[in-house]
């Protein structure tokens, strides 16, 4: 329901002052940490399958679970029709292959890796349901690339409908 922002206490000022305090937060975080291991941050757009912009973060500015040293690496996952498969690639430099883990179910797919101190977890909630037990997966020069079968083809954009 929409909400009117003349009838709050504070206005649409209120948005802004959380805004504020994350941004504080943030910075306070980065200062605490400064020196001590690079910053990343950053954000990839991708449309999805049904036309809509897909944001999403990575980095290790914003703490992903309570462990304040792991980053969330920068993943992209694609859906290619052709092969009725779900792509996911991952970037994880300074880790080696016997360090991660990746572990599937229909719905999600979370990645971990833990080596000479660095630790990247990523948790992806899958566009389709895939098929676990399909699933392969490559690591090659801080890359790492699985693939997994989809269960459903995915859907086309509709049926043709002409007008008179």
């Amino acid at each position: 329901m929409y909400k009117d922002w003349r009838k709050t206490e504070k206005g649409f000022f209120n948005e802004f002052e959380k805004e504020f305090e994350q941004m504080n937060e943030l910075m306070n975080r980065m200062m605490d940490s400064f020196g001590k291991e690079p910053q990343v941050y950053g954000f990839s757009i991708q449309a999805g399958p049904e036309g809509l912009p897909h944001v999403e973060r990575f980095g290790n500015v914003m703490p992903v679970g309570k462990d304040k040293d792991v980053r969330e690496p920068f993943t992209s996952s694609i859906i290619n029709e052709k092969d009725n498969e779900l792509n996911i690639t991952a970037e994880m430099p300074g880790t080696g292959k016997e360090d991660i883990e990746v572990n599937a179910t229909e719905n999600e797919v979370v990645i971990k890796a833990e080596s000479g101190g660095r630790k990247y977890y990523k948790k992806l909630n899958t566009p389709a349901q895939v098929d676990p037990d399909s699933a392969k997966a490559k690591y090659n020069n801080g890359v790492l690339e699985v693939t997994l079968k989809l269960k459903e083809p995915p859907r086309t954009n509709g049926k043709k409908i002409d007008i008179e």
